[in-house]
């Protein structure tokens, strides 16, 4: 039993987290945007929301034990 997000909503949370952060601005100058296209920036992205789909994950289950403890159930 997982509760709050099942593993295909993670994925699209974290797809759309990413996409959000590459996406470029008016406001952006041509540095951030040179930065924002490097292969180092876009590595830092897709590790950030990496570790953000692994507390995500995390915490489902935490959360699935704890009712699962207490005797609830969904």
């Amino acid at each position: 039993m997982q509760v709050g997000l099942t593993e295909k909503e993670i994925s699209e949370f974290a797809q759309k987290a990413a996409q959000l952060i590459l996406s470029g601005r008016d406001s952006d100058s041509a540095a951030l945007t040179e930065y924002k296209s490097s292969a180092q920036f876009r590595a830092g992205v897709q590790l950030a929301c990496a570790a953000m789909v692994l507390v995500i994950a995390e915490n489902n289950a935490r959360i699935a034990q704890q009712l699962e403890a207490a005797g609830i159930k969904l």
